[in-house]
């Protein structure tokens, strides 16, 4: 009797284990053959690797994909364009909800995911949705409506050369404030070898300011939800980060975003900067810097002990105004999968899948080199420590961070003083509320 009880129970276990697959099998991924999609991209690893693979989900489903890719300020033209015009031209699209998912969703262009991930129909039984971070889920989600699928997990990671730093006999620094003392040290150093870079085109400023403005203690708004740009704690952040660019930094460093940046690393014209995960292949893909670079999340404050890094995601979604929504979420389901996300970690692309960090195969690409393993470890910290707000409260985001950008760029130009920059700004900030 023990027996067979037992023999039932490893059945049934048995069965509980290969019931997902099963059932995964018999989903009917090609219910909407022939038709064709189209999505509109912005510039990014993920994108250029779409490219390459959306060939396989063809294969898989029969659906045809156009891709069309533009790089950032086109691609928001474009997809404005569009959805004002209540065009089904576009069925899916990539989208920022940290940036642009209030008022995308008061225009109404996203299509709700929640009733098609709950549509056992239109849903593959092995797609967890519960398997994308607890902070990548809220980022996606918009006062109730499902707006995303994260396509990605990024933040601003501390990137410095350690030979640079082993050749003038300067440890790596340990906390914030050893950056800027780094700095100095490699200038007497080599006067030849560039410092410093980072983001100082006025739009793109806080996606490398804000970790200086929290680990020092400082934050975008006030405890009742006001602009608080003029605290003194952040007021010692975008001081830290101005002064950084304006006595280390390159020519035209007002001018720079991740692409300039990136060139100027990659090319070891400069030894620090504090700059996207998602820019790790490209970095490694330049001579010389999967052997020489150090990669980590930016060290805490020694004087307040915070480490808050930055994390966002790219989402896509899916057009309110598509005539091809089935089709357009089999192609989400398959391009946020667990097998199509591990692949593209080879391309630099961060999975948001708590189950790909913890895969085999991704496993084993980081272990083929010391800086990728470093590099995963510093996206596992941001996942679980970092913020996706990074300006003060306003559903008007690009404003807010044109507001604060302008305020750094004030104090590098010489026109202002930190605290004189900031105090300016929050009126201006506050009108945006």
């Amino acid at each position: 009797m023990r027996r067979s009880f037992l023999a039932g129970a490893a059945a049934l276990a048995a069965a509980a284990l290969l019931g997902p697959a099963a059932q995964a099998q018999d989903f009917n991924w090609r219910q909407q053959d022939g038709r064709t999609i189209t999505l509109l991209l912005n510039n990014h690893p993920w994108s250029q690797a779409m490219r390459e693979m959306a060939a396989d989900f063809t294969a898989r489903t029969g659906i045809r994909v156009r891709i069309e890719i533009f790089n950032e300020e086109q691609f928001r033209a474009r997809l404005t364009t569009l959805m004002q015009g209540r065009s089904p031209e576009v069925d899916v699209f990539m989208s920022l909800p940290s940036r642009e998912g209030a008022v995308f969703k008061r225009a109404g262009w996203y299509t709700d995911l929640a009733p098609l991930i709950a549509d056992r129909r239109l849903t593959a039984p092995d797609f967890d949705y519960e398997d994308f971070g607890e902070g990548m889920r809220r980022q996606a989600t918009i006062d109730g409506l499902v707006a995303t699928l994260p396509i990605n997990q990024e933040g601003p990671l501390f990137y410095w050369r350690r030979d640079i730093f082993a050749r003038c006999g300067i440890e790596e620094p340990r906390h914030l404030e050893d950056i800027p003392v780094a700095a100095q040290r490699l200038r007497a150093c080599d006067a030849n070898q560039g410092v410093w870079a980072a983001r100082g085109l006025r739009g793109a400023v806080n996606y490398g300011m804000s970790g200086f403005v929290f680990n020092l203690g400082g934050s975008y708004a006030t405890p009742d939800g006001r602009p608080g740009l003029c605290q003194p704690a952040t007021i010692r952040g975008i001081e830290m980060y101005a002064n950084l660019l304006k006595d280390f930094g390159p020519p035209g460093a007002l001018n720079h975003t991740f692409t300039q940046v990136i060139e100027l690393l990659g090319q070891g014209r400069i030894a620090m900067t504090h700059e996207s995960s998602n820019e790790f292949a490209n970095i490694m893909r330049f001579p010389g810097r999967a052997q020489d670079i150090g990669v980590k999340v930016l060290p805490p404050s020694r004087e307040t002990g915070i480490s808050r890094p930055l994390v966002i995601g790219w989402g896509l979604a899916v057009s309110a105004h598509s005539r091809q929504r089935d089709a357009a979420w089999l192609f989400l389901q398959w391009a946020t999968g667990t097998e199509v996300q591990t692949r593209l970690v080879q391309n630099g692309v961060a999975p948001p899948r708590a189950s790909v960090f913890q895969g085999p195969a991704f496993n084993a690409w980081a272990e083929e080199l010391p800086v990728r393993r470093a590099w995963a470890q510093s996206l596992i910290e941001i996942g679980r420590t970092g913020t996706g707000i990074y300006q003060s409260p306003t559903d008007r985001v690009p404003e807010a961070r044109d507001l604060i950008g302008n305020a750094m760029q004030q104090v590098v130009l010489g026109r202002a003083s930190a605290r004189d920059a900031a105090c300016a700004a929050d009126p201006e900030l506050a009108r945006l509320q």
